[in-house]
């Protein structure tokens, strides 16, 4: 059966695999998050979480039509292949029973040919017969739809958004607490897409313990921000505009302070990049709120923007509490660098609210999981992105207007995209809209 490495990324990200899957050297491994997928280069898929032979561990994966297709793309010679934990493939062709990384280290390898649900096997028949012109831009998904059945599917679709964050987030739980996992939702999301996995990564090797512990014993806001520029080797890239005096303070601050001298090895992406998207920008911007949450708990602090009566929530207080809560001023830094409403916006919908459910599931607290439901629901619509503007280009006039009010709105629409219009799986999609409106 013929099909495109592309679909494969598919196959994984939905998890169409059976449950007791085992690898080429009979090691049995089960998904508890299968990643975030990497449109950026490296591995496919970053941050998977699998119980490996009764291991938990945490790491990326590399996807892959054949075994040996990691020796033609040269991936043993690329160090952002080493944090591989899992190579995936649809056919084993290699005499070996593991891939070996750049670094020598052995991976294992999980053969999917015979892991396919039924459902997963009959679509790859359905994408193998179809041929995707680049030309076709026509989509009839939203054709039809009034208004009110618009809304239905899109708020479905975006609470299964919220419910695969959610998924992630459970998983990493495993590995950590609630102060770190937001702290390192943070750090990842000031990134963007450039430096987001570099932010995350710092985050796990600066881990927030360690601040609180160094807090403690006596840091000041200074010798962090020392460590988070010094440590991770910022401080000899930051943006020409900088004043070359406060260089030279963080420097001799960093060389005298006692606390932290581990250097990282972040492969920072910093070309062509905007000084206002400059990670050590986002550094500074984040080093307020992040000091003094160290004073107690950062994720109980925001916990409790949460506690309203349902009946008597409103938007607008609820806003000004989460960019309060967010945009301490920095005196190293103008006030047009000032973390923007619109990044805060993006952490509460993709990191804030999805902790806070999972919070209150755990601890059964069931006001605080409706209350952070109903800011879901409520929310404001985010900044278009390439993806929701591409959407739109399929919707009505009515149908527009409708994104741009309810970020769960736009949700739903990064799902559909995601689950079907990257992989052109257009049969798949429509089946789905075909059995979404006979439920209805």
């Amino acid at each position: 059966m013929q099909f495109t490495e592309k679909f494969m990324y598919h196959i994984w990200d939905a998890q169409h695999i059976m449950k007791n899957l085992k690898t080429i050297s009979g090691k049995p491994v089960s998904v508890m998050f299968q990643g975030r997928w990497n449109t950026d280069e490296g591995p496919d898929f970053k941050e998977s979480i699998l119980n490996l032979n009764g291991k938990v561990i945490r790491g990326d994966i590399e996807i892959h039509r054949k075994s040996y297709d990691w020796i033609i793309h040269k991936h043993s010679e690329n160090k952002k292949f080493n944090n591989v934990i899992l190579h995936v493939v649809y056919e084993h062709n290699s005499k070996y029973t593991h891939t070996i990384n750049e670094n020598g280290d052995k991976i294992e390898i999980m053969e999917l040919q015979n892991f396919l649900n039924e459902d997963i096997t009959k679509l790859l028949k359905i994408y193998s017969d179809e041929k995707f012109k680049q030309s076709d831009k026509f989509c009839d998904f939203f054709a039809g739809l009034d208004i009110e059945t618009t809304k239905l599917i899109l708020s479905n679709f975006g609470k299964k958004r919220l419910e695969k964050k959610i998924k992630r987030f459970t998983a990493e739980l495993y590995f950590t607490d609630f102060d770190q996992l937001l702290y390192q939702g943070i750090f990842e999301a000031l990134g963007y897409s450039k430096n987001k996995f570099q932010m995350l990564q710092l985050a796990l090797k600066y881990p927030y313990t360690r601040f609180k512990e160094y807090f403690y014993k006596g840091m000041t806001k200074d010798e962090l921000i020392s460590i988070l520029l010094c440590g991770t080797g910022l401080i000899n890239h930051l943006p020409v505009s900088f004043p070359i005096e406060f260089k030279n303070k963080w420097q001799e601050i960093y060389s005298k302070q006692k606390f932290n001298k581990e250097i990282l090895d972040i492969d920072w992406s910093l070309f062509r990049i905007r000084p206002i998207n400059h990670p050590a920008i986002r550094i500074l911007q984040a080093a307020n709120f992040i000091y003094e949450s160290l004073k107690d708990s950062y994720f109980y602090d925001i916990v409790r923007l949460f506690s309203f009566p349902r009946e008597t929530f409103n938007k607008i207080n609820f806003k000004n509490k989460i960019y309060s809560f967010f945009q301490s001023k920095s005196e190293y830094l103008p006030e047009k660098y000032t973390l923007g409403m619109t990044r805060i916006d993006t952490i509460l919908i993709n990191i804030v609210l999805p902790l806070v459910i999972l919070y209150a599931q755990k601890m059964k607290y069931n006001d605080l999981k409706k209350a952070a439901m109903k800011v879901y629901q409520e929310f404001h619509g985010l900044p278009e992105n390439y993806i929701t503007t591409h959407m739109k280009n399929f919707m009505d006039t009515s149908q527009r207007k409708l994104i741009k009010k309810k970020a769960i709105y736009q949700q739903g629409l990064l799902k559909l995209y995601y689950d079907y219009c990257i992989h052109h799986s257009c049969a798949g999609c429509d089946n789905l809209k075909k059995d979404i409106v006979k439920e209805m």
